[in-house]
């Protein structure tokens, strides 16, 4: 178990180019084999990570390895993210350094920037379907009407309301983040 979690995360460590929320979709394809955790709760996890300190990749693996193995499975997922990070860099910087200028490199990064948004875009669809077609909707208990609607309104207007304090108004995503799961806390209780 404690190798398969390292080549599965060292696999997810190669290939997550863009961050952690880039590569969402692809850390939750390649857990599905450890059968542990359902999609809900992997928008849990993520949630979680983004209020944690530490990249998303990291705190996800830790915990996926965890659930699936303990705490030698946790350093095991850990490792394994974390490996080809180190290495890529390593890299990376020696090459960049000396074709820094080349028609080729600027080719190539100018591929991945719309590809890293295309896996975002990948992230927003995986998370989505947890957060906003729940069987459980927020505030249901408050308001009798919520619990027969196919999405959860209270969830959109929280997504809406974080997109446009950070966005429009650049409040501070940590502080909106804390905010939100306040909201959501009180709101979660009836």
């Amino acid at each position: 178990m404690l190798v398969k979690l390292i080549l599965v995360f060292s696999k997810i460590g190669f290939l997550g180019f863009g961050g952690g929320m880039a590569i969402v979709a692809l850390i939750f394809d390649s857990i599905q084999e450890f059968g542990t955790i359902s999609q809900t709760q992997f928008a849990d996890i993520v949630a979680i990570a983004q209020v944690t300190p530490g990249p998303v990749a990291i705190n996800t693996a830790t915990f996926v390895g965890f659930k699936s193995a303990g705490l030698a499975g946790a350093a095991a997922a850990t490792f394994g993210v974390a490996l080809p990070a180190f290495i890529l860099t390593a890299i990376t910087a020696r090459m960049m350094k000396q074709f820094s200028e080349s028609p080729l490199v600027k080719g190539g990064l100018a591929g991945i920037r719309p590809a890293t948004v295309g896996m975002i875009a990948t992230a927003l669809v995986t998370l989505a379907k947890p957060a906003i077609f729940a069987e459980q909707h927020l505030g249901a208990g408050l308001v009798e009407a919520l619990q027969g609607l196919p999405v959860d309104p209270v969830s959109i207007v929280i997504c809406v309301v974080t997109i446009v304090l950070i966005g429009k108004y650049k409040k501070n995503p940590f502080v909106v983040l804390i905010f939100m799961g306040c909201i959501g806390a009180v709101i979660g209780v009836y």
